[in-house]
């Protein structure tokens, strides 16, 4: 449980909605194209979003 908390309530959602899409593609037997972009769109999303928060806490130190 302790490891849990340490990634943050953002880091579970976001692991969850990603997971929760990835199963809907599959139920809906999409292109592998399609699962494949949708994959490489968040983990722009994602390394961005890193970025941001990296660049954030610096201003903040």
């Amino acid at each position: 449980m302790k490891d849990m908390n340490r990634f943050g309530i953002g880091f579970w959602i976001g692991a969850g909605i990603y997971s929760m899409i990835n199963l809907i593609l599959n139920l809906k037997n999409a292109q592998q194209s399609n699962i494949l972009f949708y994959n490489y769109l968040i983990t722009g999303v994602a390394v961005f979003g890193l970025i941001l928060n990296m660049i954030l806490l610096k201003k903040t130190k």
